[in-house]
């Protein structure tokens, strides 16, 4: 309501001043009008001479003047207010976010049962094996594009060292994501929507063995393997080898 009000007002606000700088243009004029007939009138000047616009005129084209440049002014004013609220709508669709996923949301989602390592309808699957560590993503393939997240991560290792603590980091340009995967099922995946989001980005696994830390008391991480990825134009997603 209050938005209403303030739209009226300057648009009133807009109107009077027109009216005003007529009012003030008319009076002018009106005067110079005047000051010419009275000069032509004491000169004799012939009826050939080309007539002087009347005041009356003069205020017909300056309103029909003046309501021409308030159009035009409000096709622009519409058309910058338009773009700028498109470019909001873009900016909010464009931030990639993440989802965790347990064996209890996959089940129940498009994706169906699962279990770590198998094949999913609708994606290509692509394994990493680094020593003792595995991830798999699972990228969209191009039929399915905008059914469900382009990409799904998974991560674990088969080592014999004990693991105090396990992170997956998704980092896109402006935007990381740090997951807890300790916290996760065996069988939990990582959906991510990279939104309207176009260029590279890396899903990194981290492992910590030591429970000890620095004087900051920050973890070091033990071992780090990761893999990039890149999205195209399309919004279709790619391994980078």
């Amino acid at each position: 309501m209050r938005t209403n009000s303030n739209f009226l007002f300057v648009i009133m606000g807009f109107l009077m001043a027109i009216a005003v700088v007529i009012a003030i243009a008319f009076a002018i004029y009106k005067s110079l009008y005047t000051r010419r007939i009275n000069k032509r009138l004491a000169e004799g000047r012939g009826a050939k001479i080309k007539p002087i616009m009347s005041p009356v005129k003069f205020v017909i084209v300056t309103l029909a003047s003046a309501i021409g440049i308030i159009l035009v002014l409000w096709v622009v004013l519409i058309l910058f207010f338009s773009a700028k609220m498109n470019i909001s709508r873009m900016d909010m669709i464009s931030e990639p976010h993440i989802r965790l996923m347990n064996s209890d949301l996959i089940k129940n989602s498009v994706i169906g049962e699962y279990r770590s390592g198998d094949e999913i309808k609708g994606y290509t699957k692509h394994t990493f094996n680094d020593k003792d560590t595995c991830i798999e993503v699972y990228t969209l393939d191009e039929e399915y594009t905008n059914v469900f997240a382009p990409v799904l991560v998974t991560a674990e290792y088969t080592g014999s060292k004990s693991v105090t603590f396990s992170a997956i980091e998704i980092n896109f340009e402006g935007n990381n994501f740090s997951v807890d995967w300790d916290g996760m099922d065996e069988n939990a995946l990582i959906a991510i929507d990279t939104g309207g989001y176009k260029g590279d980005f890396d899903i990194e696994y981290n492992l910590f063995f030591d429970k000890n830390t620095g004087d900051t008391g920050e973890r070091y991480v033990d071992f780090e393997t990761g893999v990039t990825l890149s999205v195209n134009e399309y919004s279709q997603v790619k391994i980078i080898e």
